[in-house]
C-alpha cells in the first residue's frame, strides 16, 4: 500500500482533498497532514510517506524549501507541488529539486487524484522490480550455493570428467581453466559457538569473506558446512598462485581481526598443475587443517612444511606419563568436531607426539590404547549409544589389547574406533536435524503469509547457520527453502482464487507479498498462467 502526506496551509483546500478522495478505495494510506513545511518535516520523517503533496506558498517554510529537505534525506519520496503561480522560474526550480508533478491551482480532488494514481503506479512498478530483483537474487544465491557444493565435491573426489567439470563451472560462472591450482581450508571460530549453530558474528564474518572473494576472478569459495569453507585459487604459474593465495589469506586474517574474540585456522594444500589433481591438494589441505587439534589458533599450516618436518616432535607436549589428561582433551575435541576424512592424519599425529622408545614398549602402547578407547566410549555414551554400537571388533577391549603387538596395529585400531564414533555422531546429528526440520516446516506452513519471512530468519529459529540450514533443507526436502516457500504461497493463492471473490491484489497480501505486481509475476512464472486465467479455468 502507498502512503501519502498532505501539506497545505489553506484549511478548506486541505479538508477538500482529505475528505473528497476515497483513500481506502484507492489503496492509499493517508498518513498525515500539516499546515506548513516546518510542522510537516518532522512528521514526514516519522511517517515515511511514499508521496508528499505540498502547496508551494506557505508561512514559516514554503513547499520548495520543504521539497529540498525531503529529497536530501529521503530521495525515494515522490513529491507533487500545488501552486497558484504559473511562472517558469518556480516550475524550473521544482524540476531541479526532483519534484514529480507541478500542478496549478485551483485543482479539484478528482484531477489531483489522477496525478496521485499515476505516481502510485510508478511506485508499485519500482517496488515490483526491486522485489523481483531481491527475490531472484536470494533464490539464485541459495541455489548456486548448493550447486557449488556439488561441484566442489565432484572436483575433489574426481567423480566427473574434466569437460563435465568445466561445463558445470560455466553454469555457475566459474572458470576452472588454469595451469596451476591450490586449495586452502579455512575456519573461523568463536568462543562457546559450534560450527552449525546460528550466529550473527559468524554470518558477519562469512558475509565479508564472500563479498571479498566475489571480487577475485582467480579464487572460488566453497562452503563446507560445520567445517568452515574451502578456497580454490587458480593461476597461470606457481608464482601467480602463491601471490594470489597470500593476498587472500592476509585479507581473511584482516576480516578475523575486525570481529571481537574471533579465531581462525587455515590448512594449505600443495600446488598442483592439473584440475584432476585438485583432490590431492584438498587432501593435503585437510591434513594441514587437522593440526588445529594440536596447535594454538590463528595459524596457517602448510602441507609443504609438514612434508619436510614429518616425524618431528609436535608443538604440543604430550609426555609419556601424562597421556590420560592431555590425550583425552585432544581426542574429545576431535570427536566433537572432526571429520571421518581426517581420522588417519589425526591418529598419525597423536602417535608421532610420543617418544619413539616409549611407543616401542608394549605395556605403554596398551596403556595408550586403553586410555583413548575409554575416551571414545565415554563420548558415544553421552550421545545415547552403547559400546555394542561400535561393533564387536572394537567393543571388546580385552581381546583387542591382547591382539595389538605393535605401533601400526594400535594406530589402525584407534582409527577404526574414531571412524565408527564419528559415524554415530553424524547419524545422531541427522536425527536431530530431522526433528528440527519438522519444526521449521511447521513454522513455514503457519507463517508463509508474513512478508518478512526469509532464509536467515528461519535459520535463526532453527538455531543453525544459514548456509548449513540451506544445505540440510535442500537434502531432506528435495527443494530449496525459497522454492518451498513460494510453493506454499502459490498453493494458498490458488485456494483463495477458487474459494473466494477476493481480488488478485488482496490475495497477494494474504499470501505474503507486499507488492501485487510481483505476486502476479510469480504466479504466472510458477503456474504458467495469470490469476484471472486460473480462476476462469477453474470455474469453467
Amino acid at each position: 500500500m502507498v502512503k501519502l502526506f498532505l501539506v497545505e496551509d489553506e484549511i478548506i483546500m486541505r479538508d477538500g482533498i482529505k475528505k473528497h478522495i476515497d483513500w481506502k478505495g484507492e489503496d492509499i494510506e493517508f498518513v498525515g497532514e500539516a499546515s506548513d513545511g516546518e510542522l510537516a518535516y518532522p512528521l514526514i520523517l516519522k511517517t515515511k510517506p511514499d508521496i508528499v503533496v505540498t502547496d508551494i506558498k506557505m508561512p514559516f517554510m514554503d513547499g520548495l524549501q520543504l521539497s529540498k529537505m525531503i529529497k536530501k534525506d529521503n530521495p525515494d519520496i515522490h513529491i507533487i507541488i500545488l501552486s497558484g503561480y504559473d511562472e517558469f522560474t518556480y516550475a524550473q526550480e521544482a524540476v531541479s529539486i526532483g519534484v514529480d508533478e507541478y500542478l496549478l491551482k485551483p485543482i479539484s480532488p478528482s484531477n489531483l487524484l489522477v496525478s496521485i494514481k499515476k505516481l502510485k503506479t510508478k511506485i508499485e512498478n519500482e517496488r515490483s522490480s526491486s522485489d523481483q530483483v531481491d527475490w531472484s537474487k536470494e533464490a539464485l544465491a541459495e541455489k548456486n550455493a548448493i550447486e557449488q557444493q556439488k561441484l566442489f565435491q565432484a572436483i575433489v573426489s574426481g567423480s566427473m570428467s574434466m569437460p563435465d567439470l568445466l561445463n558445470a563451472g560455466k553454469k555457475l560462472n566459474i572458470d576452472l581453466t588454469a595451469q596451476f591450482y591450490q586449495i586452502a581450508v579455512f575456519k573461523y571460530s568463536l568462543p562457546g559457538e559450534t560450527g552449525d549453530v546460528y550466529s550473527e558474528k559468524q554470518n558477519l564474518l562469512l558475509g565479508k569473506v564472500m563479498n571479498f572473494i566475489n571480487e577475485i576472478d582467480e579464487c572460488c569459495y566453497f562452503d563446507r558446512g560445520t567445517e568452515g569453507f574451502a578456497l580454490l585459487v587458480m593461476g597461470e604459474s606457481e608464482e601467480n598462485v602463491n601471490a594470489a593465495m597470500s593476498t587472500v589469506i592476509e585479507q581473511l586474517k584482516k576480516i578475523n581481526s575486525e570481529v571481537e574474540d574471533a579465531d581462525y585456522f587455515c590448512g594449505l594444500g600443495n600446488i598442483v598443475n592439473r584440475l584432476s589433481e585438485v583432490g590431492k591438494s584438498y587432501d593435503d589441505a585437510n591434513w594441514a587443517f587437522s593440526y588445529r587439534y594440536f596447535r594454538e589458533p590463528n595459524q596457517v599450516v602448510r602441507a609443504s612444511d609438514l612434508d619436510a618436518a614429518r616425524g618431528a616432535q609436535l608443538d604440543v607436549d604430550v609426555s609419556a606419563v601424562d597421556t590420560n589428561e592431555k590425550n583425552r582433551k585432544v581426542f574429545e575435541k576431535f570427536l566433537r568436531s572432526g571429520s571421518a576424512s581426517e581420522v588417519n592424519h589425526f591418529v598419525e599425529e597423536v602417535f608421532s607426539s610420543y617418544d619413539e622408545k616409549n611407543v616401542k614398549s608394549l605395556l605403554f602402547l596398551n596403556y595408550i590404547v586403553m586410555d583413548l578407547y575409554f575416551a571414545i566410549v565415554g563420548f558415544i555414551r553421552d550421545l545415547g549409544y552403547d559400546t555394542k554400537d561400535l561393533g564387536n571388533d572394537f567393543a571388546d577391549i580385552n581381546t583387542a589389547v591382547k591382539s595389538i603387538s605393535n605401533f601400526g596395529e594400535a594406530e589402525e585400531y584407534l582409527s577404526e574406533g574414531l571412524e565408527k564414533a564419528i559415524k554415530l555422531r553424524d547419524s545422531n546429528s541427522v536425527k536431530k536435524y530431522s526433528v528440527v526440520l519438522k519444526k521449521v516446516i511447521a513454522y513455514i506452513d503457519e507463517n508463509f503469509e508474513k512478508d518478512d519471512i526469509s532464509l536467515n530468519a528461519v535459520a535463526s529459529i532453527a538455531n543453525i547457520s544459514p548456509n548449513h540450514f540451506s544445505t540440510i533443507f535442500s537434502q531432506e526436502v528435495g527443494v530449496t527453502f525459497i522454492e518451498y516457500l513460494i510453493g506454499k504461497r502459490m498453493d494458498k493463492a490458488k485456494e483463495l482464487l477458487m474459494t473466494t471473490n477476493l481480488r488478485s491484489s488482496e490475495i497477494a497480501y494474504k499470501v505474503g507479498y507486499k507488492d501485487p505486481h510481483y505476486f502476479s509475476f510469480m504466479f504466472k512464472k510458477t503456474q504458467g498462467m495469470t490469476t484471472r486465467e486460473y480462476r476462469s479455468r477453474g470455474k469453467s
